[in-house]
């Protein structure tokens, strides 16, 4: 039996389940819509955040830090996050006692086999283009982001949106009604080990997916895969663009994937004037501060493409100065990707590096903040510095912010605390 199936055997037989790593932002989305099928669930992480706090006020247990003496034989199933392995205690003590384990990716999936499916899949604009999807359908969800002024990263329905995640593979266990590809790009070196097996992960959505794949007609990669389909319709932009309260090119594209899957539900009209009122997400081109001609705005961007988006994106707010902080996300991208990485951050006028988010990696030759600095060209020799902590890039910034800035705050890790300082200037 096959990993979601088997995930589907034990939802339908419910019980309790403990997740390990509730708090992040895809488990906590589970744990919750578990919660409504009936599961009594429980769960563990390091650190309290707003997942957490959120999942508390929805009556989850929760504890603080991770031991094996929260698994017990009242539990009947373990779910872990990505970022925790076998030899952690908890899973451990879960074979001891023949408590079934799963994946987090295994088991959305699952849960998604008895509800209208829409997955969203793609290197690029997941988050957004489900978040933008869920509040125009008003549909249920499960999305990788905080939307602001929407109460909870998960909702359940008879109509799901979801994303689809290529990160670990999984995206290939979905069998959705609907898909949706926004772009394919190679990413996630550490779970896949060349292009072709991470591009192969898309070509079987494609074949599960049940009547409808939607894909961005100005990607190169998802245009090969699916343009020779029958089951397979490409989105444009419209022309004159759509009318919504985020800027950005990409985030056009995202909208247009939105107008094309919407019109199986709403009417043209219902669609746009939802797409003009869209709540924008956390950390998705968010500005954290804006006083005393000084702009901060923090982006999760951590791939070379979404930087030179992103970077692109705040240009046209048409700075004196663009300046960036950046930390990047994982050793094996940094390795993998460290020679595209100078060339996306063209436009900004100085930039900070900080150590890797290793994510539970261990570091490798060649894939460290160093590394990535040997890579710039001579011309940034004068506006490149590098930080050994987030502390001391913040204080150098703060000493060099001026009248007429616009910073960014750039990666997927917890720069993110940047930000929240940033709030507090």
């Amino acid at each position: 039996m096959n990993p979601v199936d088997r995930a589907q055997c034990l939802i339908k037989k419910g019980g309790h389940v403990h997740l390990v790593g509730i708090g992040g932002i895809g488990m906590a989305g589970v744990a919750f819509l578990l919660q409504q099928r009936g599961f009594t669930v429980s769960g563990c992480d390091v650190q309290e955040n707003r997942q957490t706090t959120w999942l508390k006020g929805n009556e989850i247990d929760l504890f603080l830090g991770h031991h094996e003496s929260h698994i017990t034989e009242a539990v009947d199933w373990l779910i872990r996050s990505s970022a925790v392995s076998d030899a952690h205690p908890e899973v451990r003590r879960a074979h001891q006692l023949g408590i079934p384990v799963s994946r987090r990716g295994e088991v959305l999936p699952a849960l998604m086999r008895d509800r209208t499916c829409i997955a969203i899949s793609g290197t690029h604009g997941k988050t957004t283009t489900t978040a933008m999807l869920a509040q125009v359908l008003n549909c249920g969800y499960c999305v990788g982001g905080e939307m602001v002024g929407l109460e909870g990263v998960a909702r359940e329905g008879e109509v799901m949106v979801v994303e689809a995640d290529e990160s670990d593979g999984t995206v290939s266990g979905y069998t959705p009604d609907i898909a949706v590809i926004t772009n394919i790009e190679y990413d996630h070196m550490e779970h896949h080990d060349s292009e072709s097996a991470f591009i192969g992960c898309f070509e079987q959505l494609i074949e599960n997916t049940r009547n409808k794949v939607y894909y961005c007609a100005a990607d190169r990669i998802a245009t090969q895969l699916c343009s020779s389909n029958p089951k397979c319709e490409p989105y444009r932009i419209p022309d004159g663009g759509l009318k919504l309260p985020i800027p950005g090119k990409h985030n056009q594209w995202n909208a247009a994937a939105v107008l094309a899957v919407s019109r199986r539900w709403k009417s043209e009209g219902e669609i746009l004037r939802a797409l003009e009122n869209i709540a924008p997400i956390r950390r998705r081109f968010e500005t954290v501060f804006e006083a005393g001609g000084i702009q901060i705005i923090s982006d999760y961007a951590h791939h070379p493409t979404e930087v030179a988006a992103l970077i692109q994106t705040a240009l046209e707010l048409e700075p004196k100065r663009l300046l960036g902080i950046f930390q990047p996300h994982r050793y094996t991208r940094t390795l993998a990707l460290g020679s595209d990485f100078p060339a996306s951050f063209k436009g900004l006028e100085k930039l900070w590096l900080v150590p890797v988010y290793a994510a539970s990696e261990q570091p490798i030759e060649g894939g460290t903040t160093e590394d990535l600095r040997a890579r710039f060209p001579e011309d940034w020799e004068d506006r490149l510095k590098t930080c050994q902590t987030l502390e001391s890039a913040w204080a150098d910034i703060q000493k060099e912010l001026r009248d007429g800035d616009l910073l960014l705050i750039i990666g997927a890790g917890d720069v993110e605390r940047v930000a929240d300082w940033a709030r507090g200037m």
